[in-house]
């Protein structure tokens, strides 16, 4: 019993490591970019690095306080045609009902364009390896941390996968409210929805890993190509 009380508290202090690091590391990465009066090039691509060593933080807790692997639920593997069906019925999903959030929205009256989002979209046009390190951090680090590090350990502590579901994937969109608007925060929500619930019924983070880094990918493309 004390083992597992014990297991349980580190795993709410990892939960708040979590919080820490991430909506926390790129205030102090603002602050070195602006010490050192890094260009706003050098200073993006530090920002993305705080998100890597964010995860290493994370991995390095679960490995050396919690004593076990960064991932404990064990990664199960399916034969081709599931993954490509899986990404598919993924992208299917995320596509409509982020439309439906899109058209609830306008119909409710409500802001749904960020300034700020529309600012990094501008500064992302030309700097291709940029766009797709930005992409490519979003898609691993976001996933292994929600999904993967956080998903599985909520679900141990309160014995009941939907309400593990709902913290993390509250979490998940919490750290988009920078972006200034309510969609930003909504949006992220379902889309946490849709891989948490397919994390826990299949449990294979390399497709929503995949997913998550092209949905990313594709859709700054599309809004460089729109502006």
């Amino acid at each position: 019993m004390q083992i597992a009380q014990k297991n349980n508290q580190s795993i709410l202090i990892g939960c708040i490591l979590i919080i820490l690091l991430l909506f926390l590391f790129p205030f102090a990465a603002a602050s070195i970019s602006s010490f050192f009066s890094l260009q706003k090039t050098s200073a993006a691509y530090l920002s993305r690095f705080t998100f890597w060593l964010s995860l290493l933080g994370i991995w390095l807790y679960a490995l050396k306080v919690e004593n076990q692997k960064l991932l404990i639920w064990e990664e199960k593997r399916y034969n081709i045609s599931f993954y490509i069906i899986s990404i598919i019925l993924i992208f299917l999903t995320l596509f409509i009902g982020v439309i439906a959030i899109q058209v609830l929205f306008k119909l409710l009256g409500l802001e749904n364009k960020s300034l700020l989002l529309q600012k990094i979209i501008q500064f992302l046009k030309h700097r291709y390896l940029l766009l797709f390190f930005t992409a490519l951090t979003a898609g691993v680090v976001e996933e292994l941390v929600f999904r993967g590090y956080l998903q599985p350990r909520l679900t141990k502590i309160f014995k009941n996968p939907h309400i593990a579901i709902f913290i993390s994937c509250s979490l998940f969109a919490l750290m988009h409210y920078k972006y200034g608007t309510v969609i930003n925060v909504v949006g992220p929500f379902f889309i946490g929805l849709v891989f948490a619930y397919f994390y826990w019924k299949y449990q294979n983070i390399k497709i929503l890993i995949f997913c998550h880094f092209l949905w990313d990918l594709l859709l700054l493309i599309m809004a460089i190509a729109r502006n």
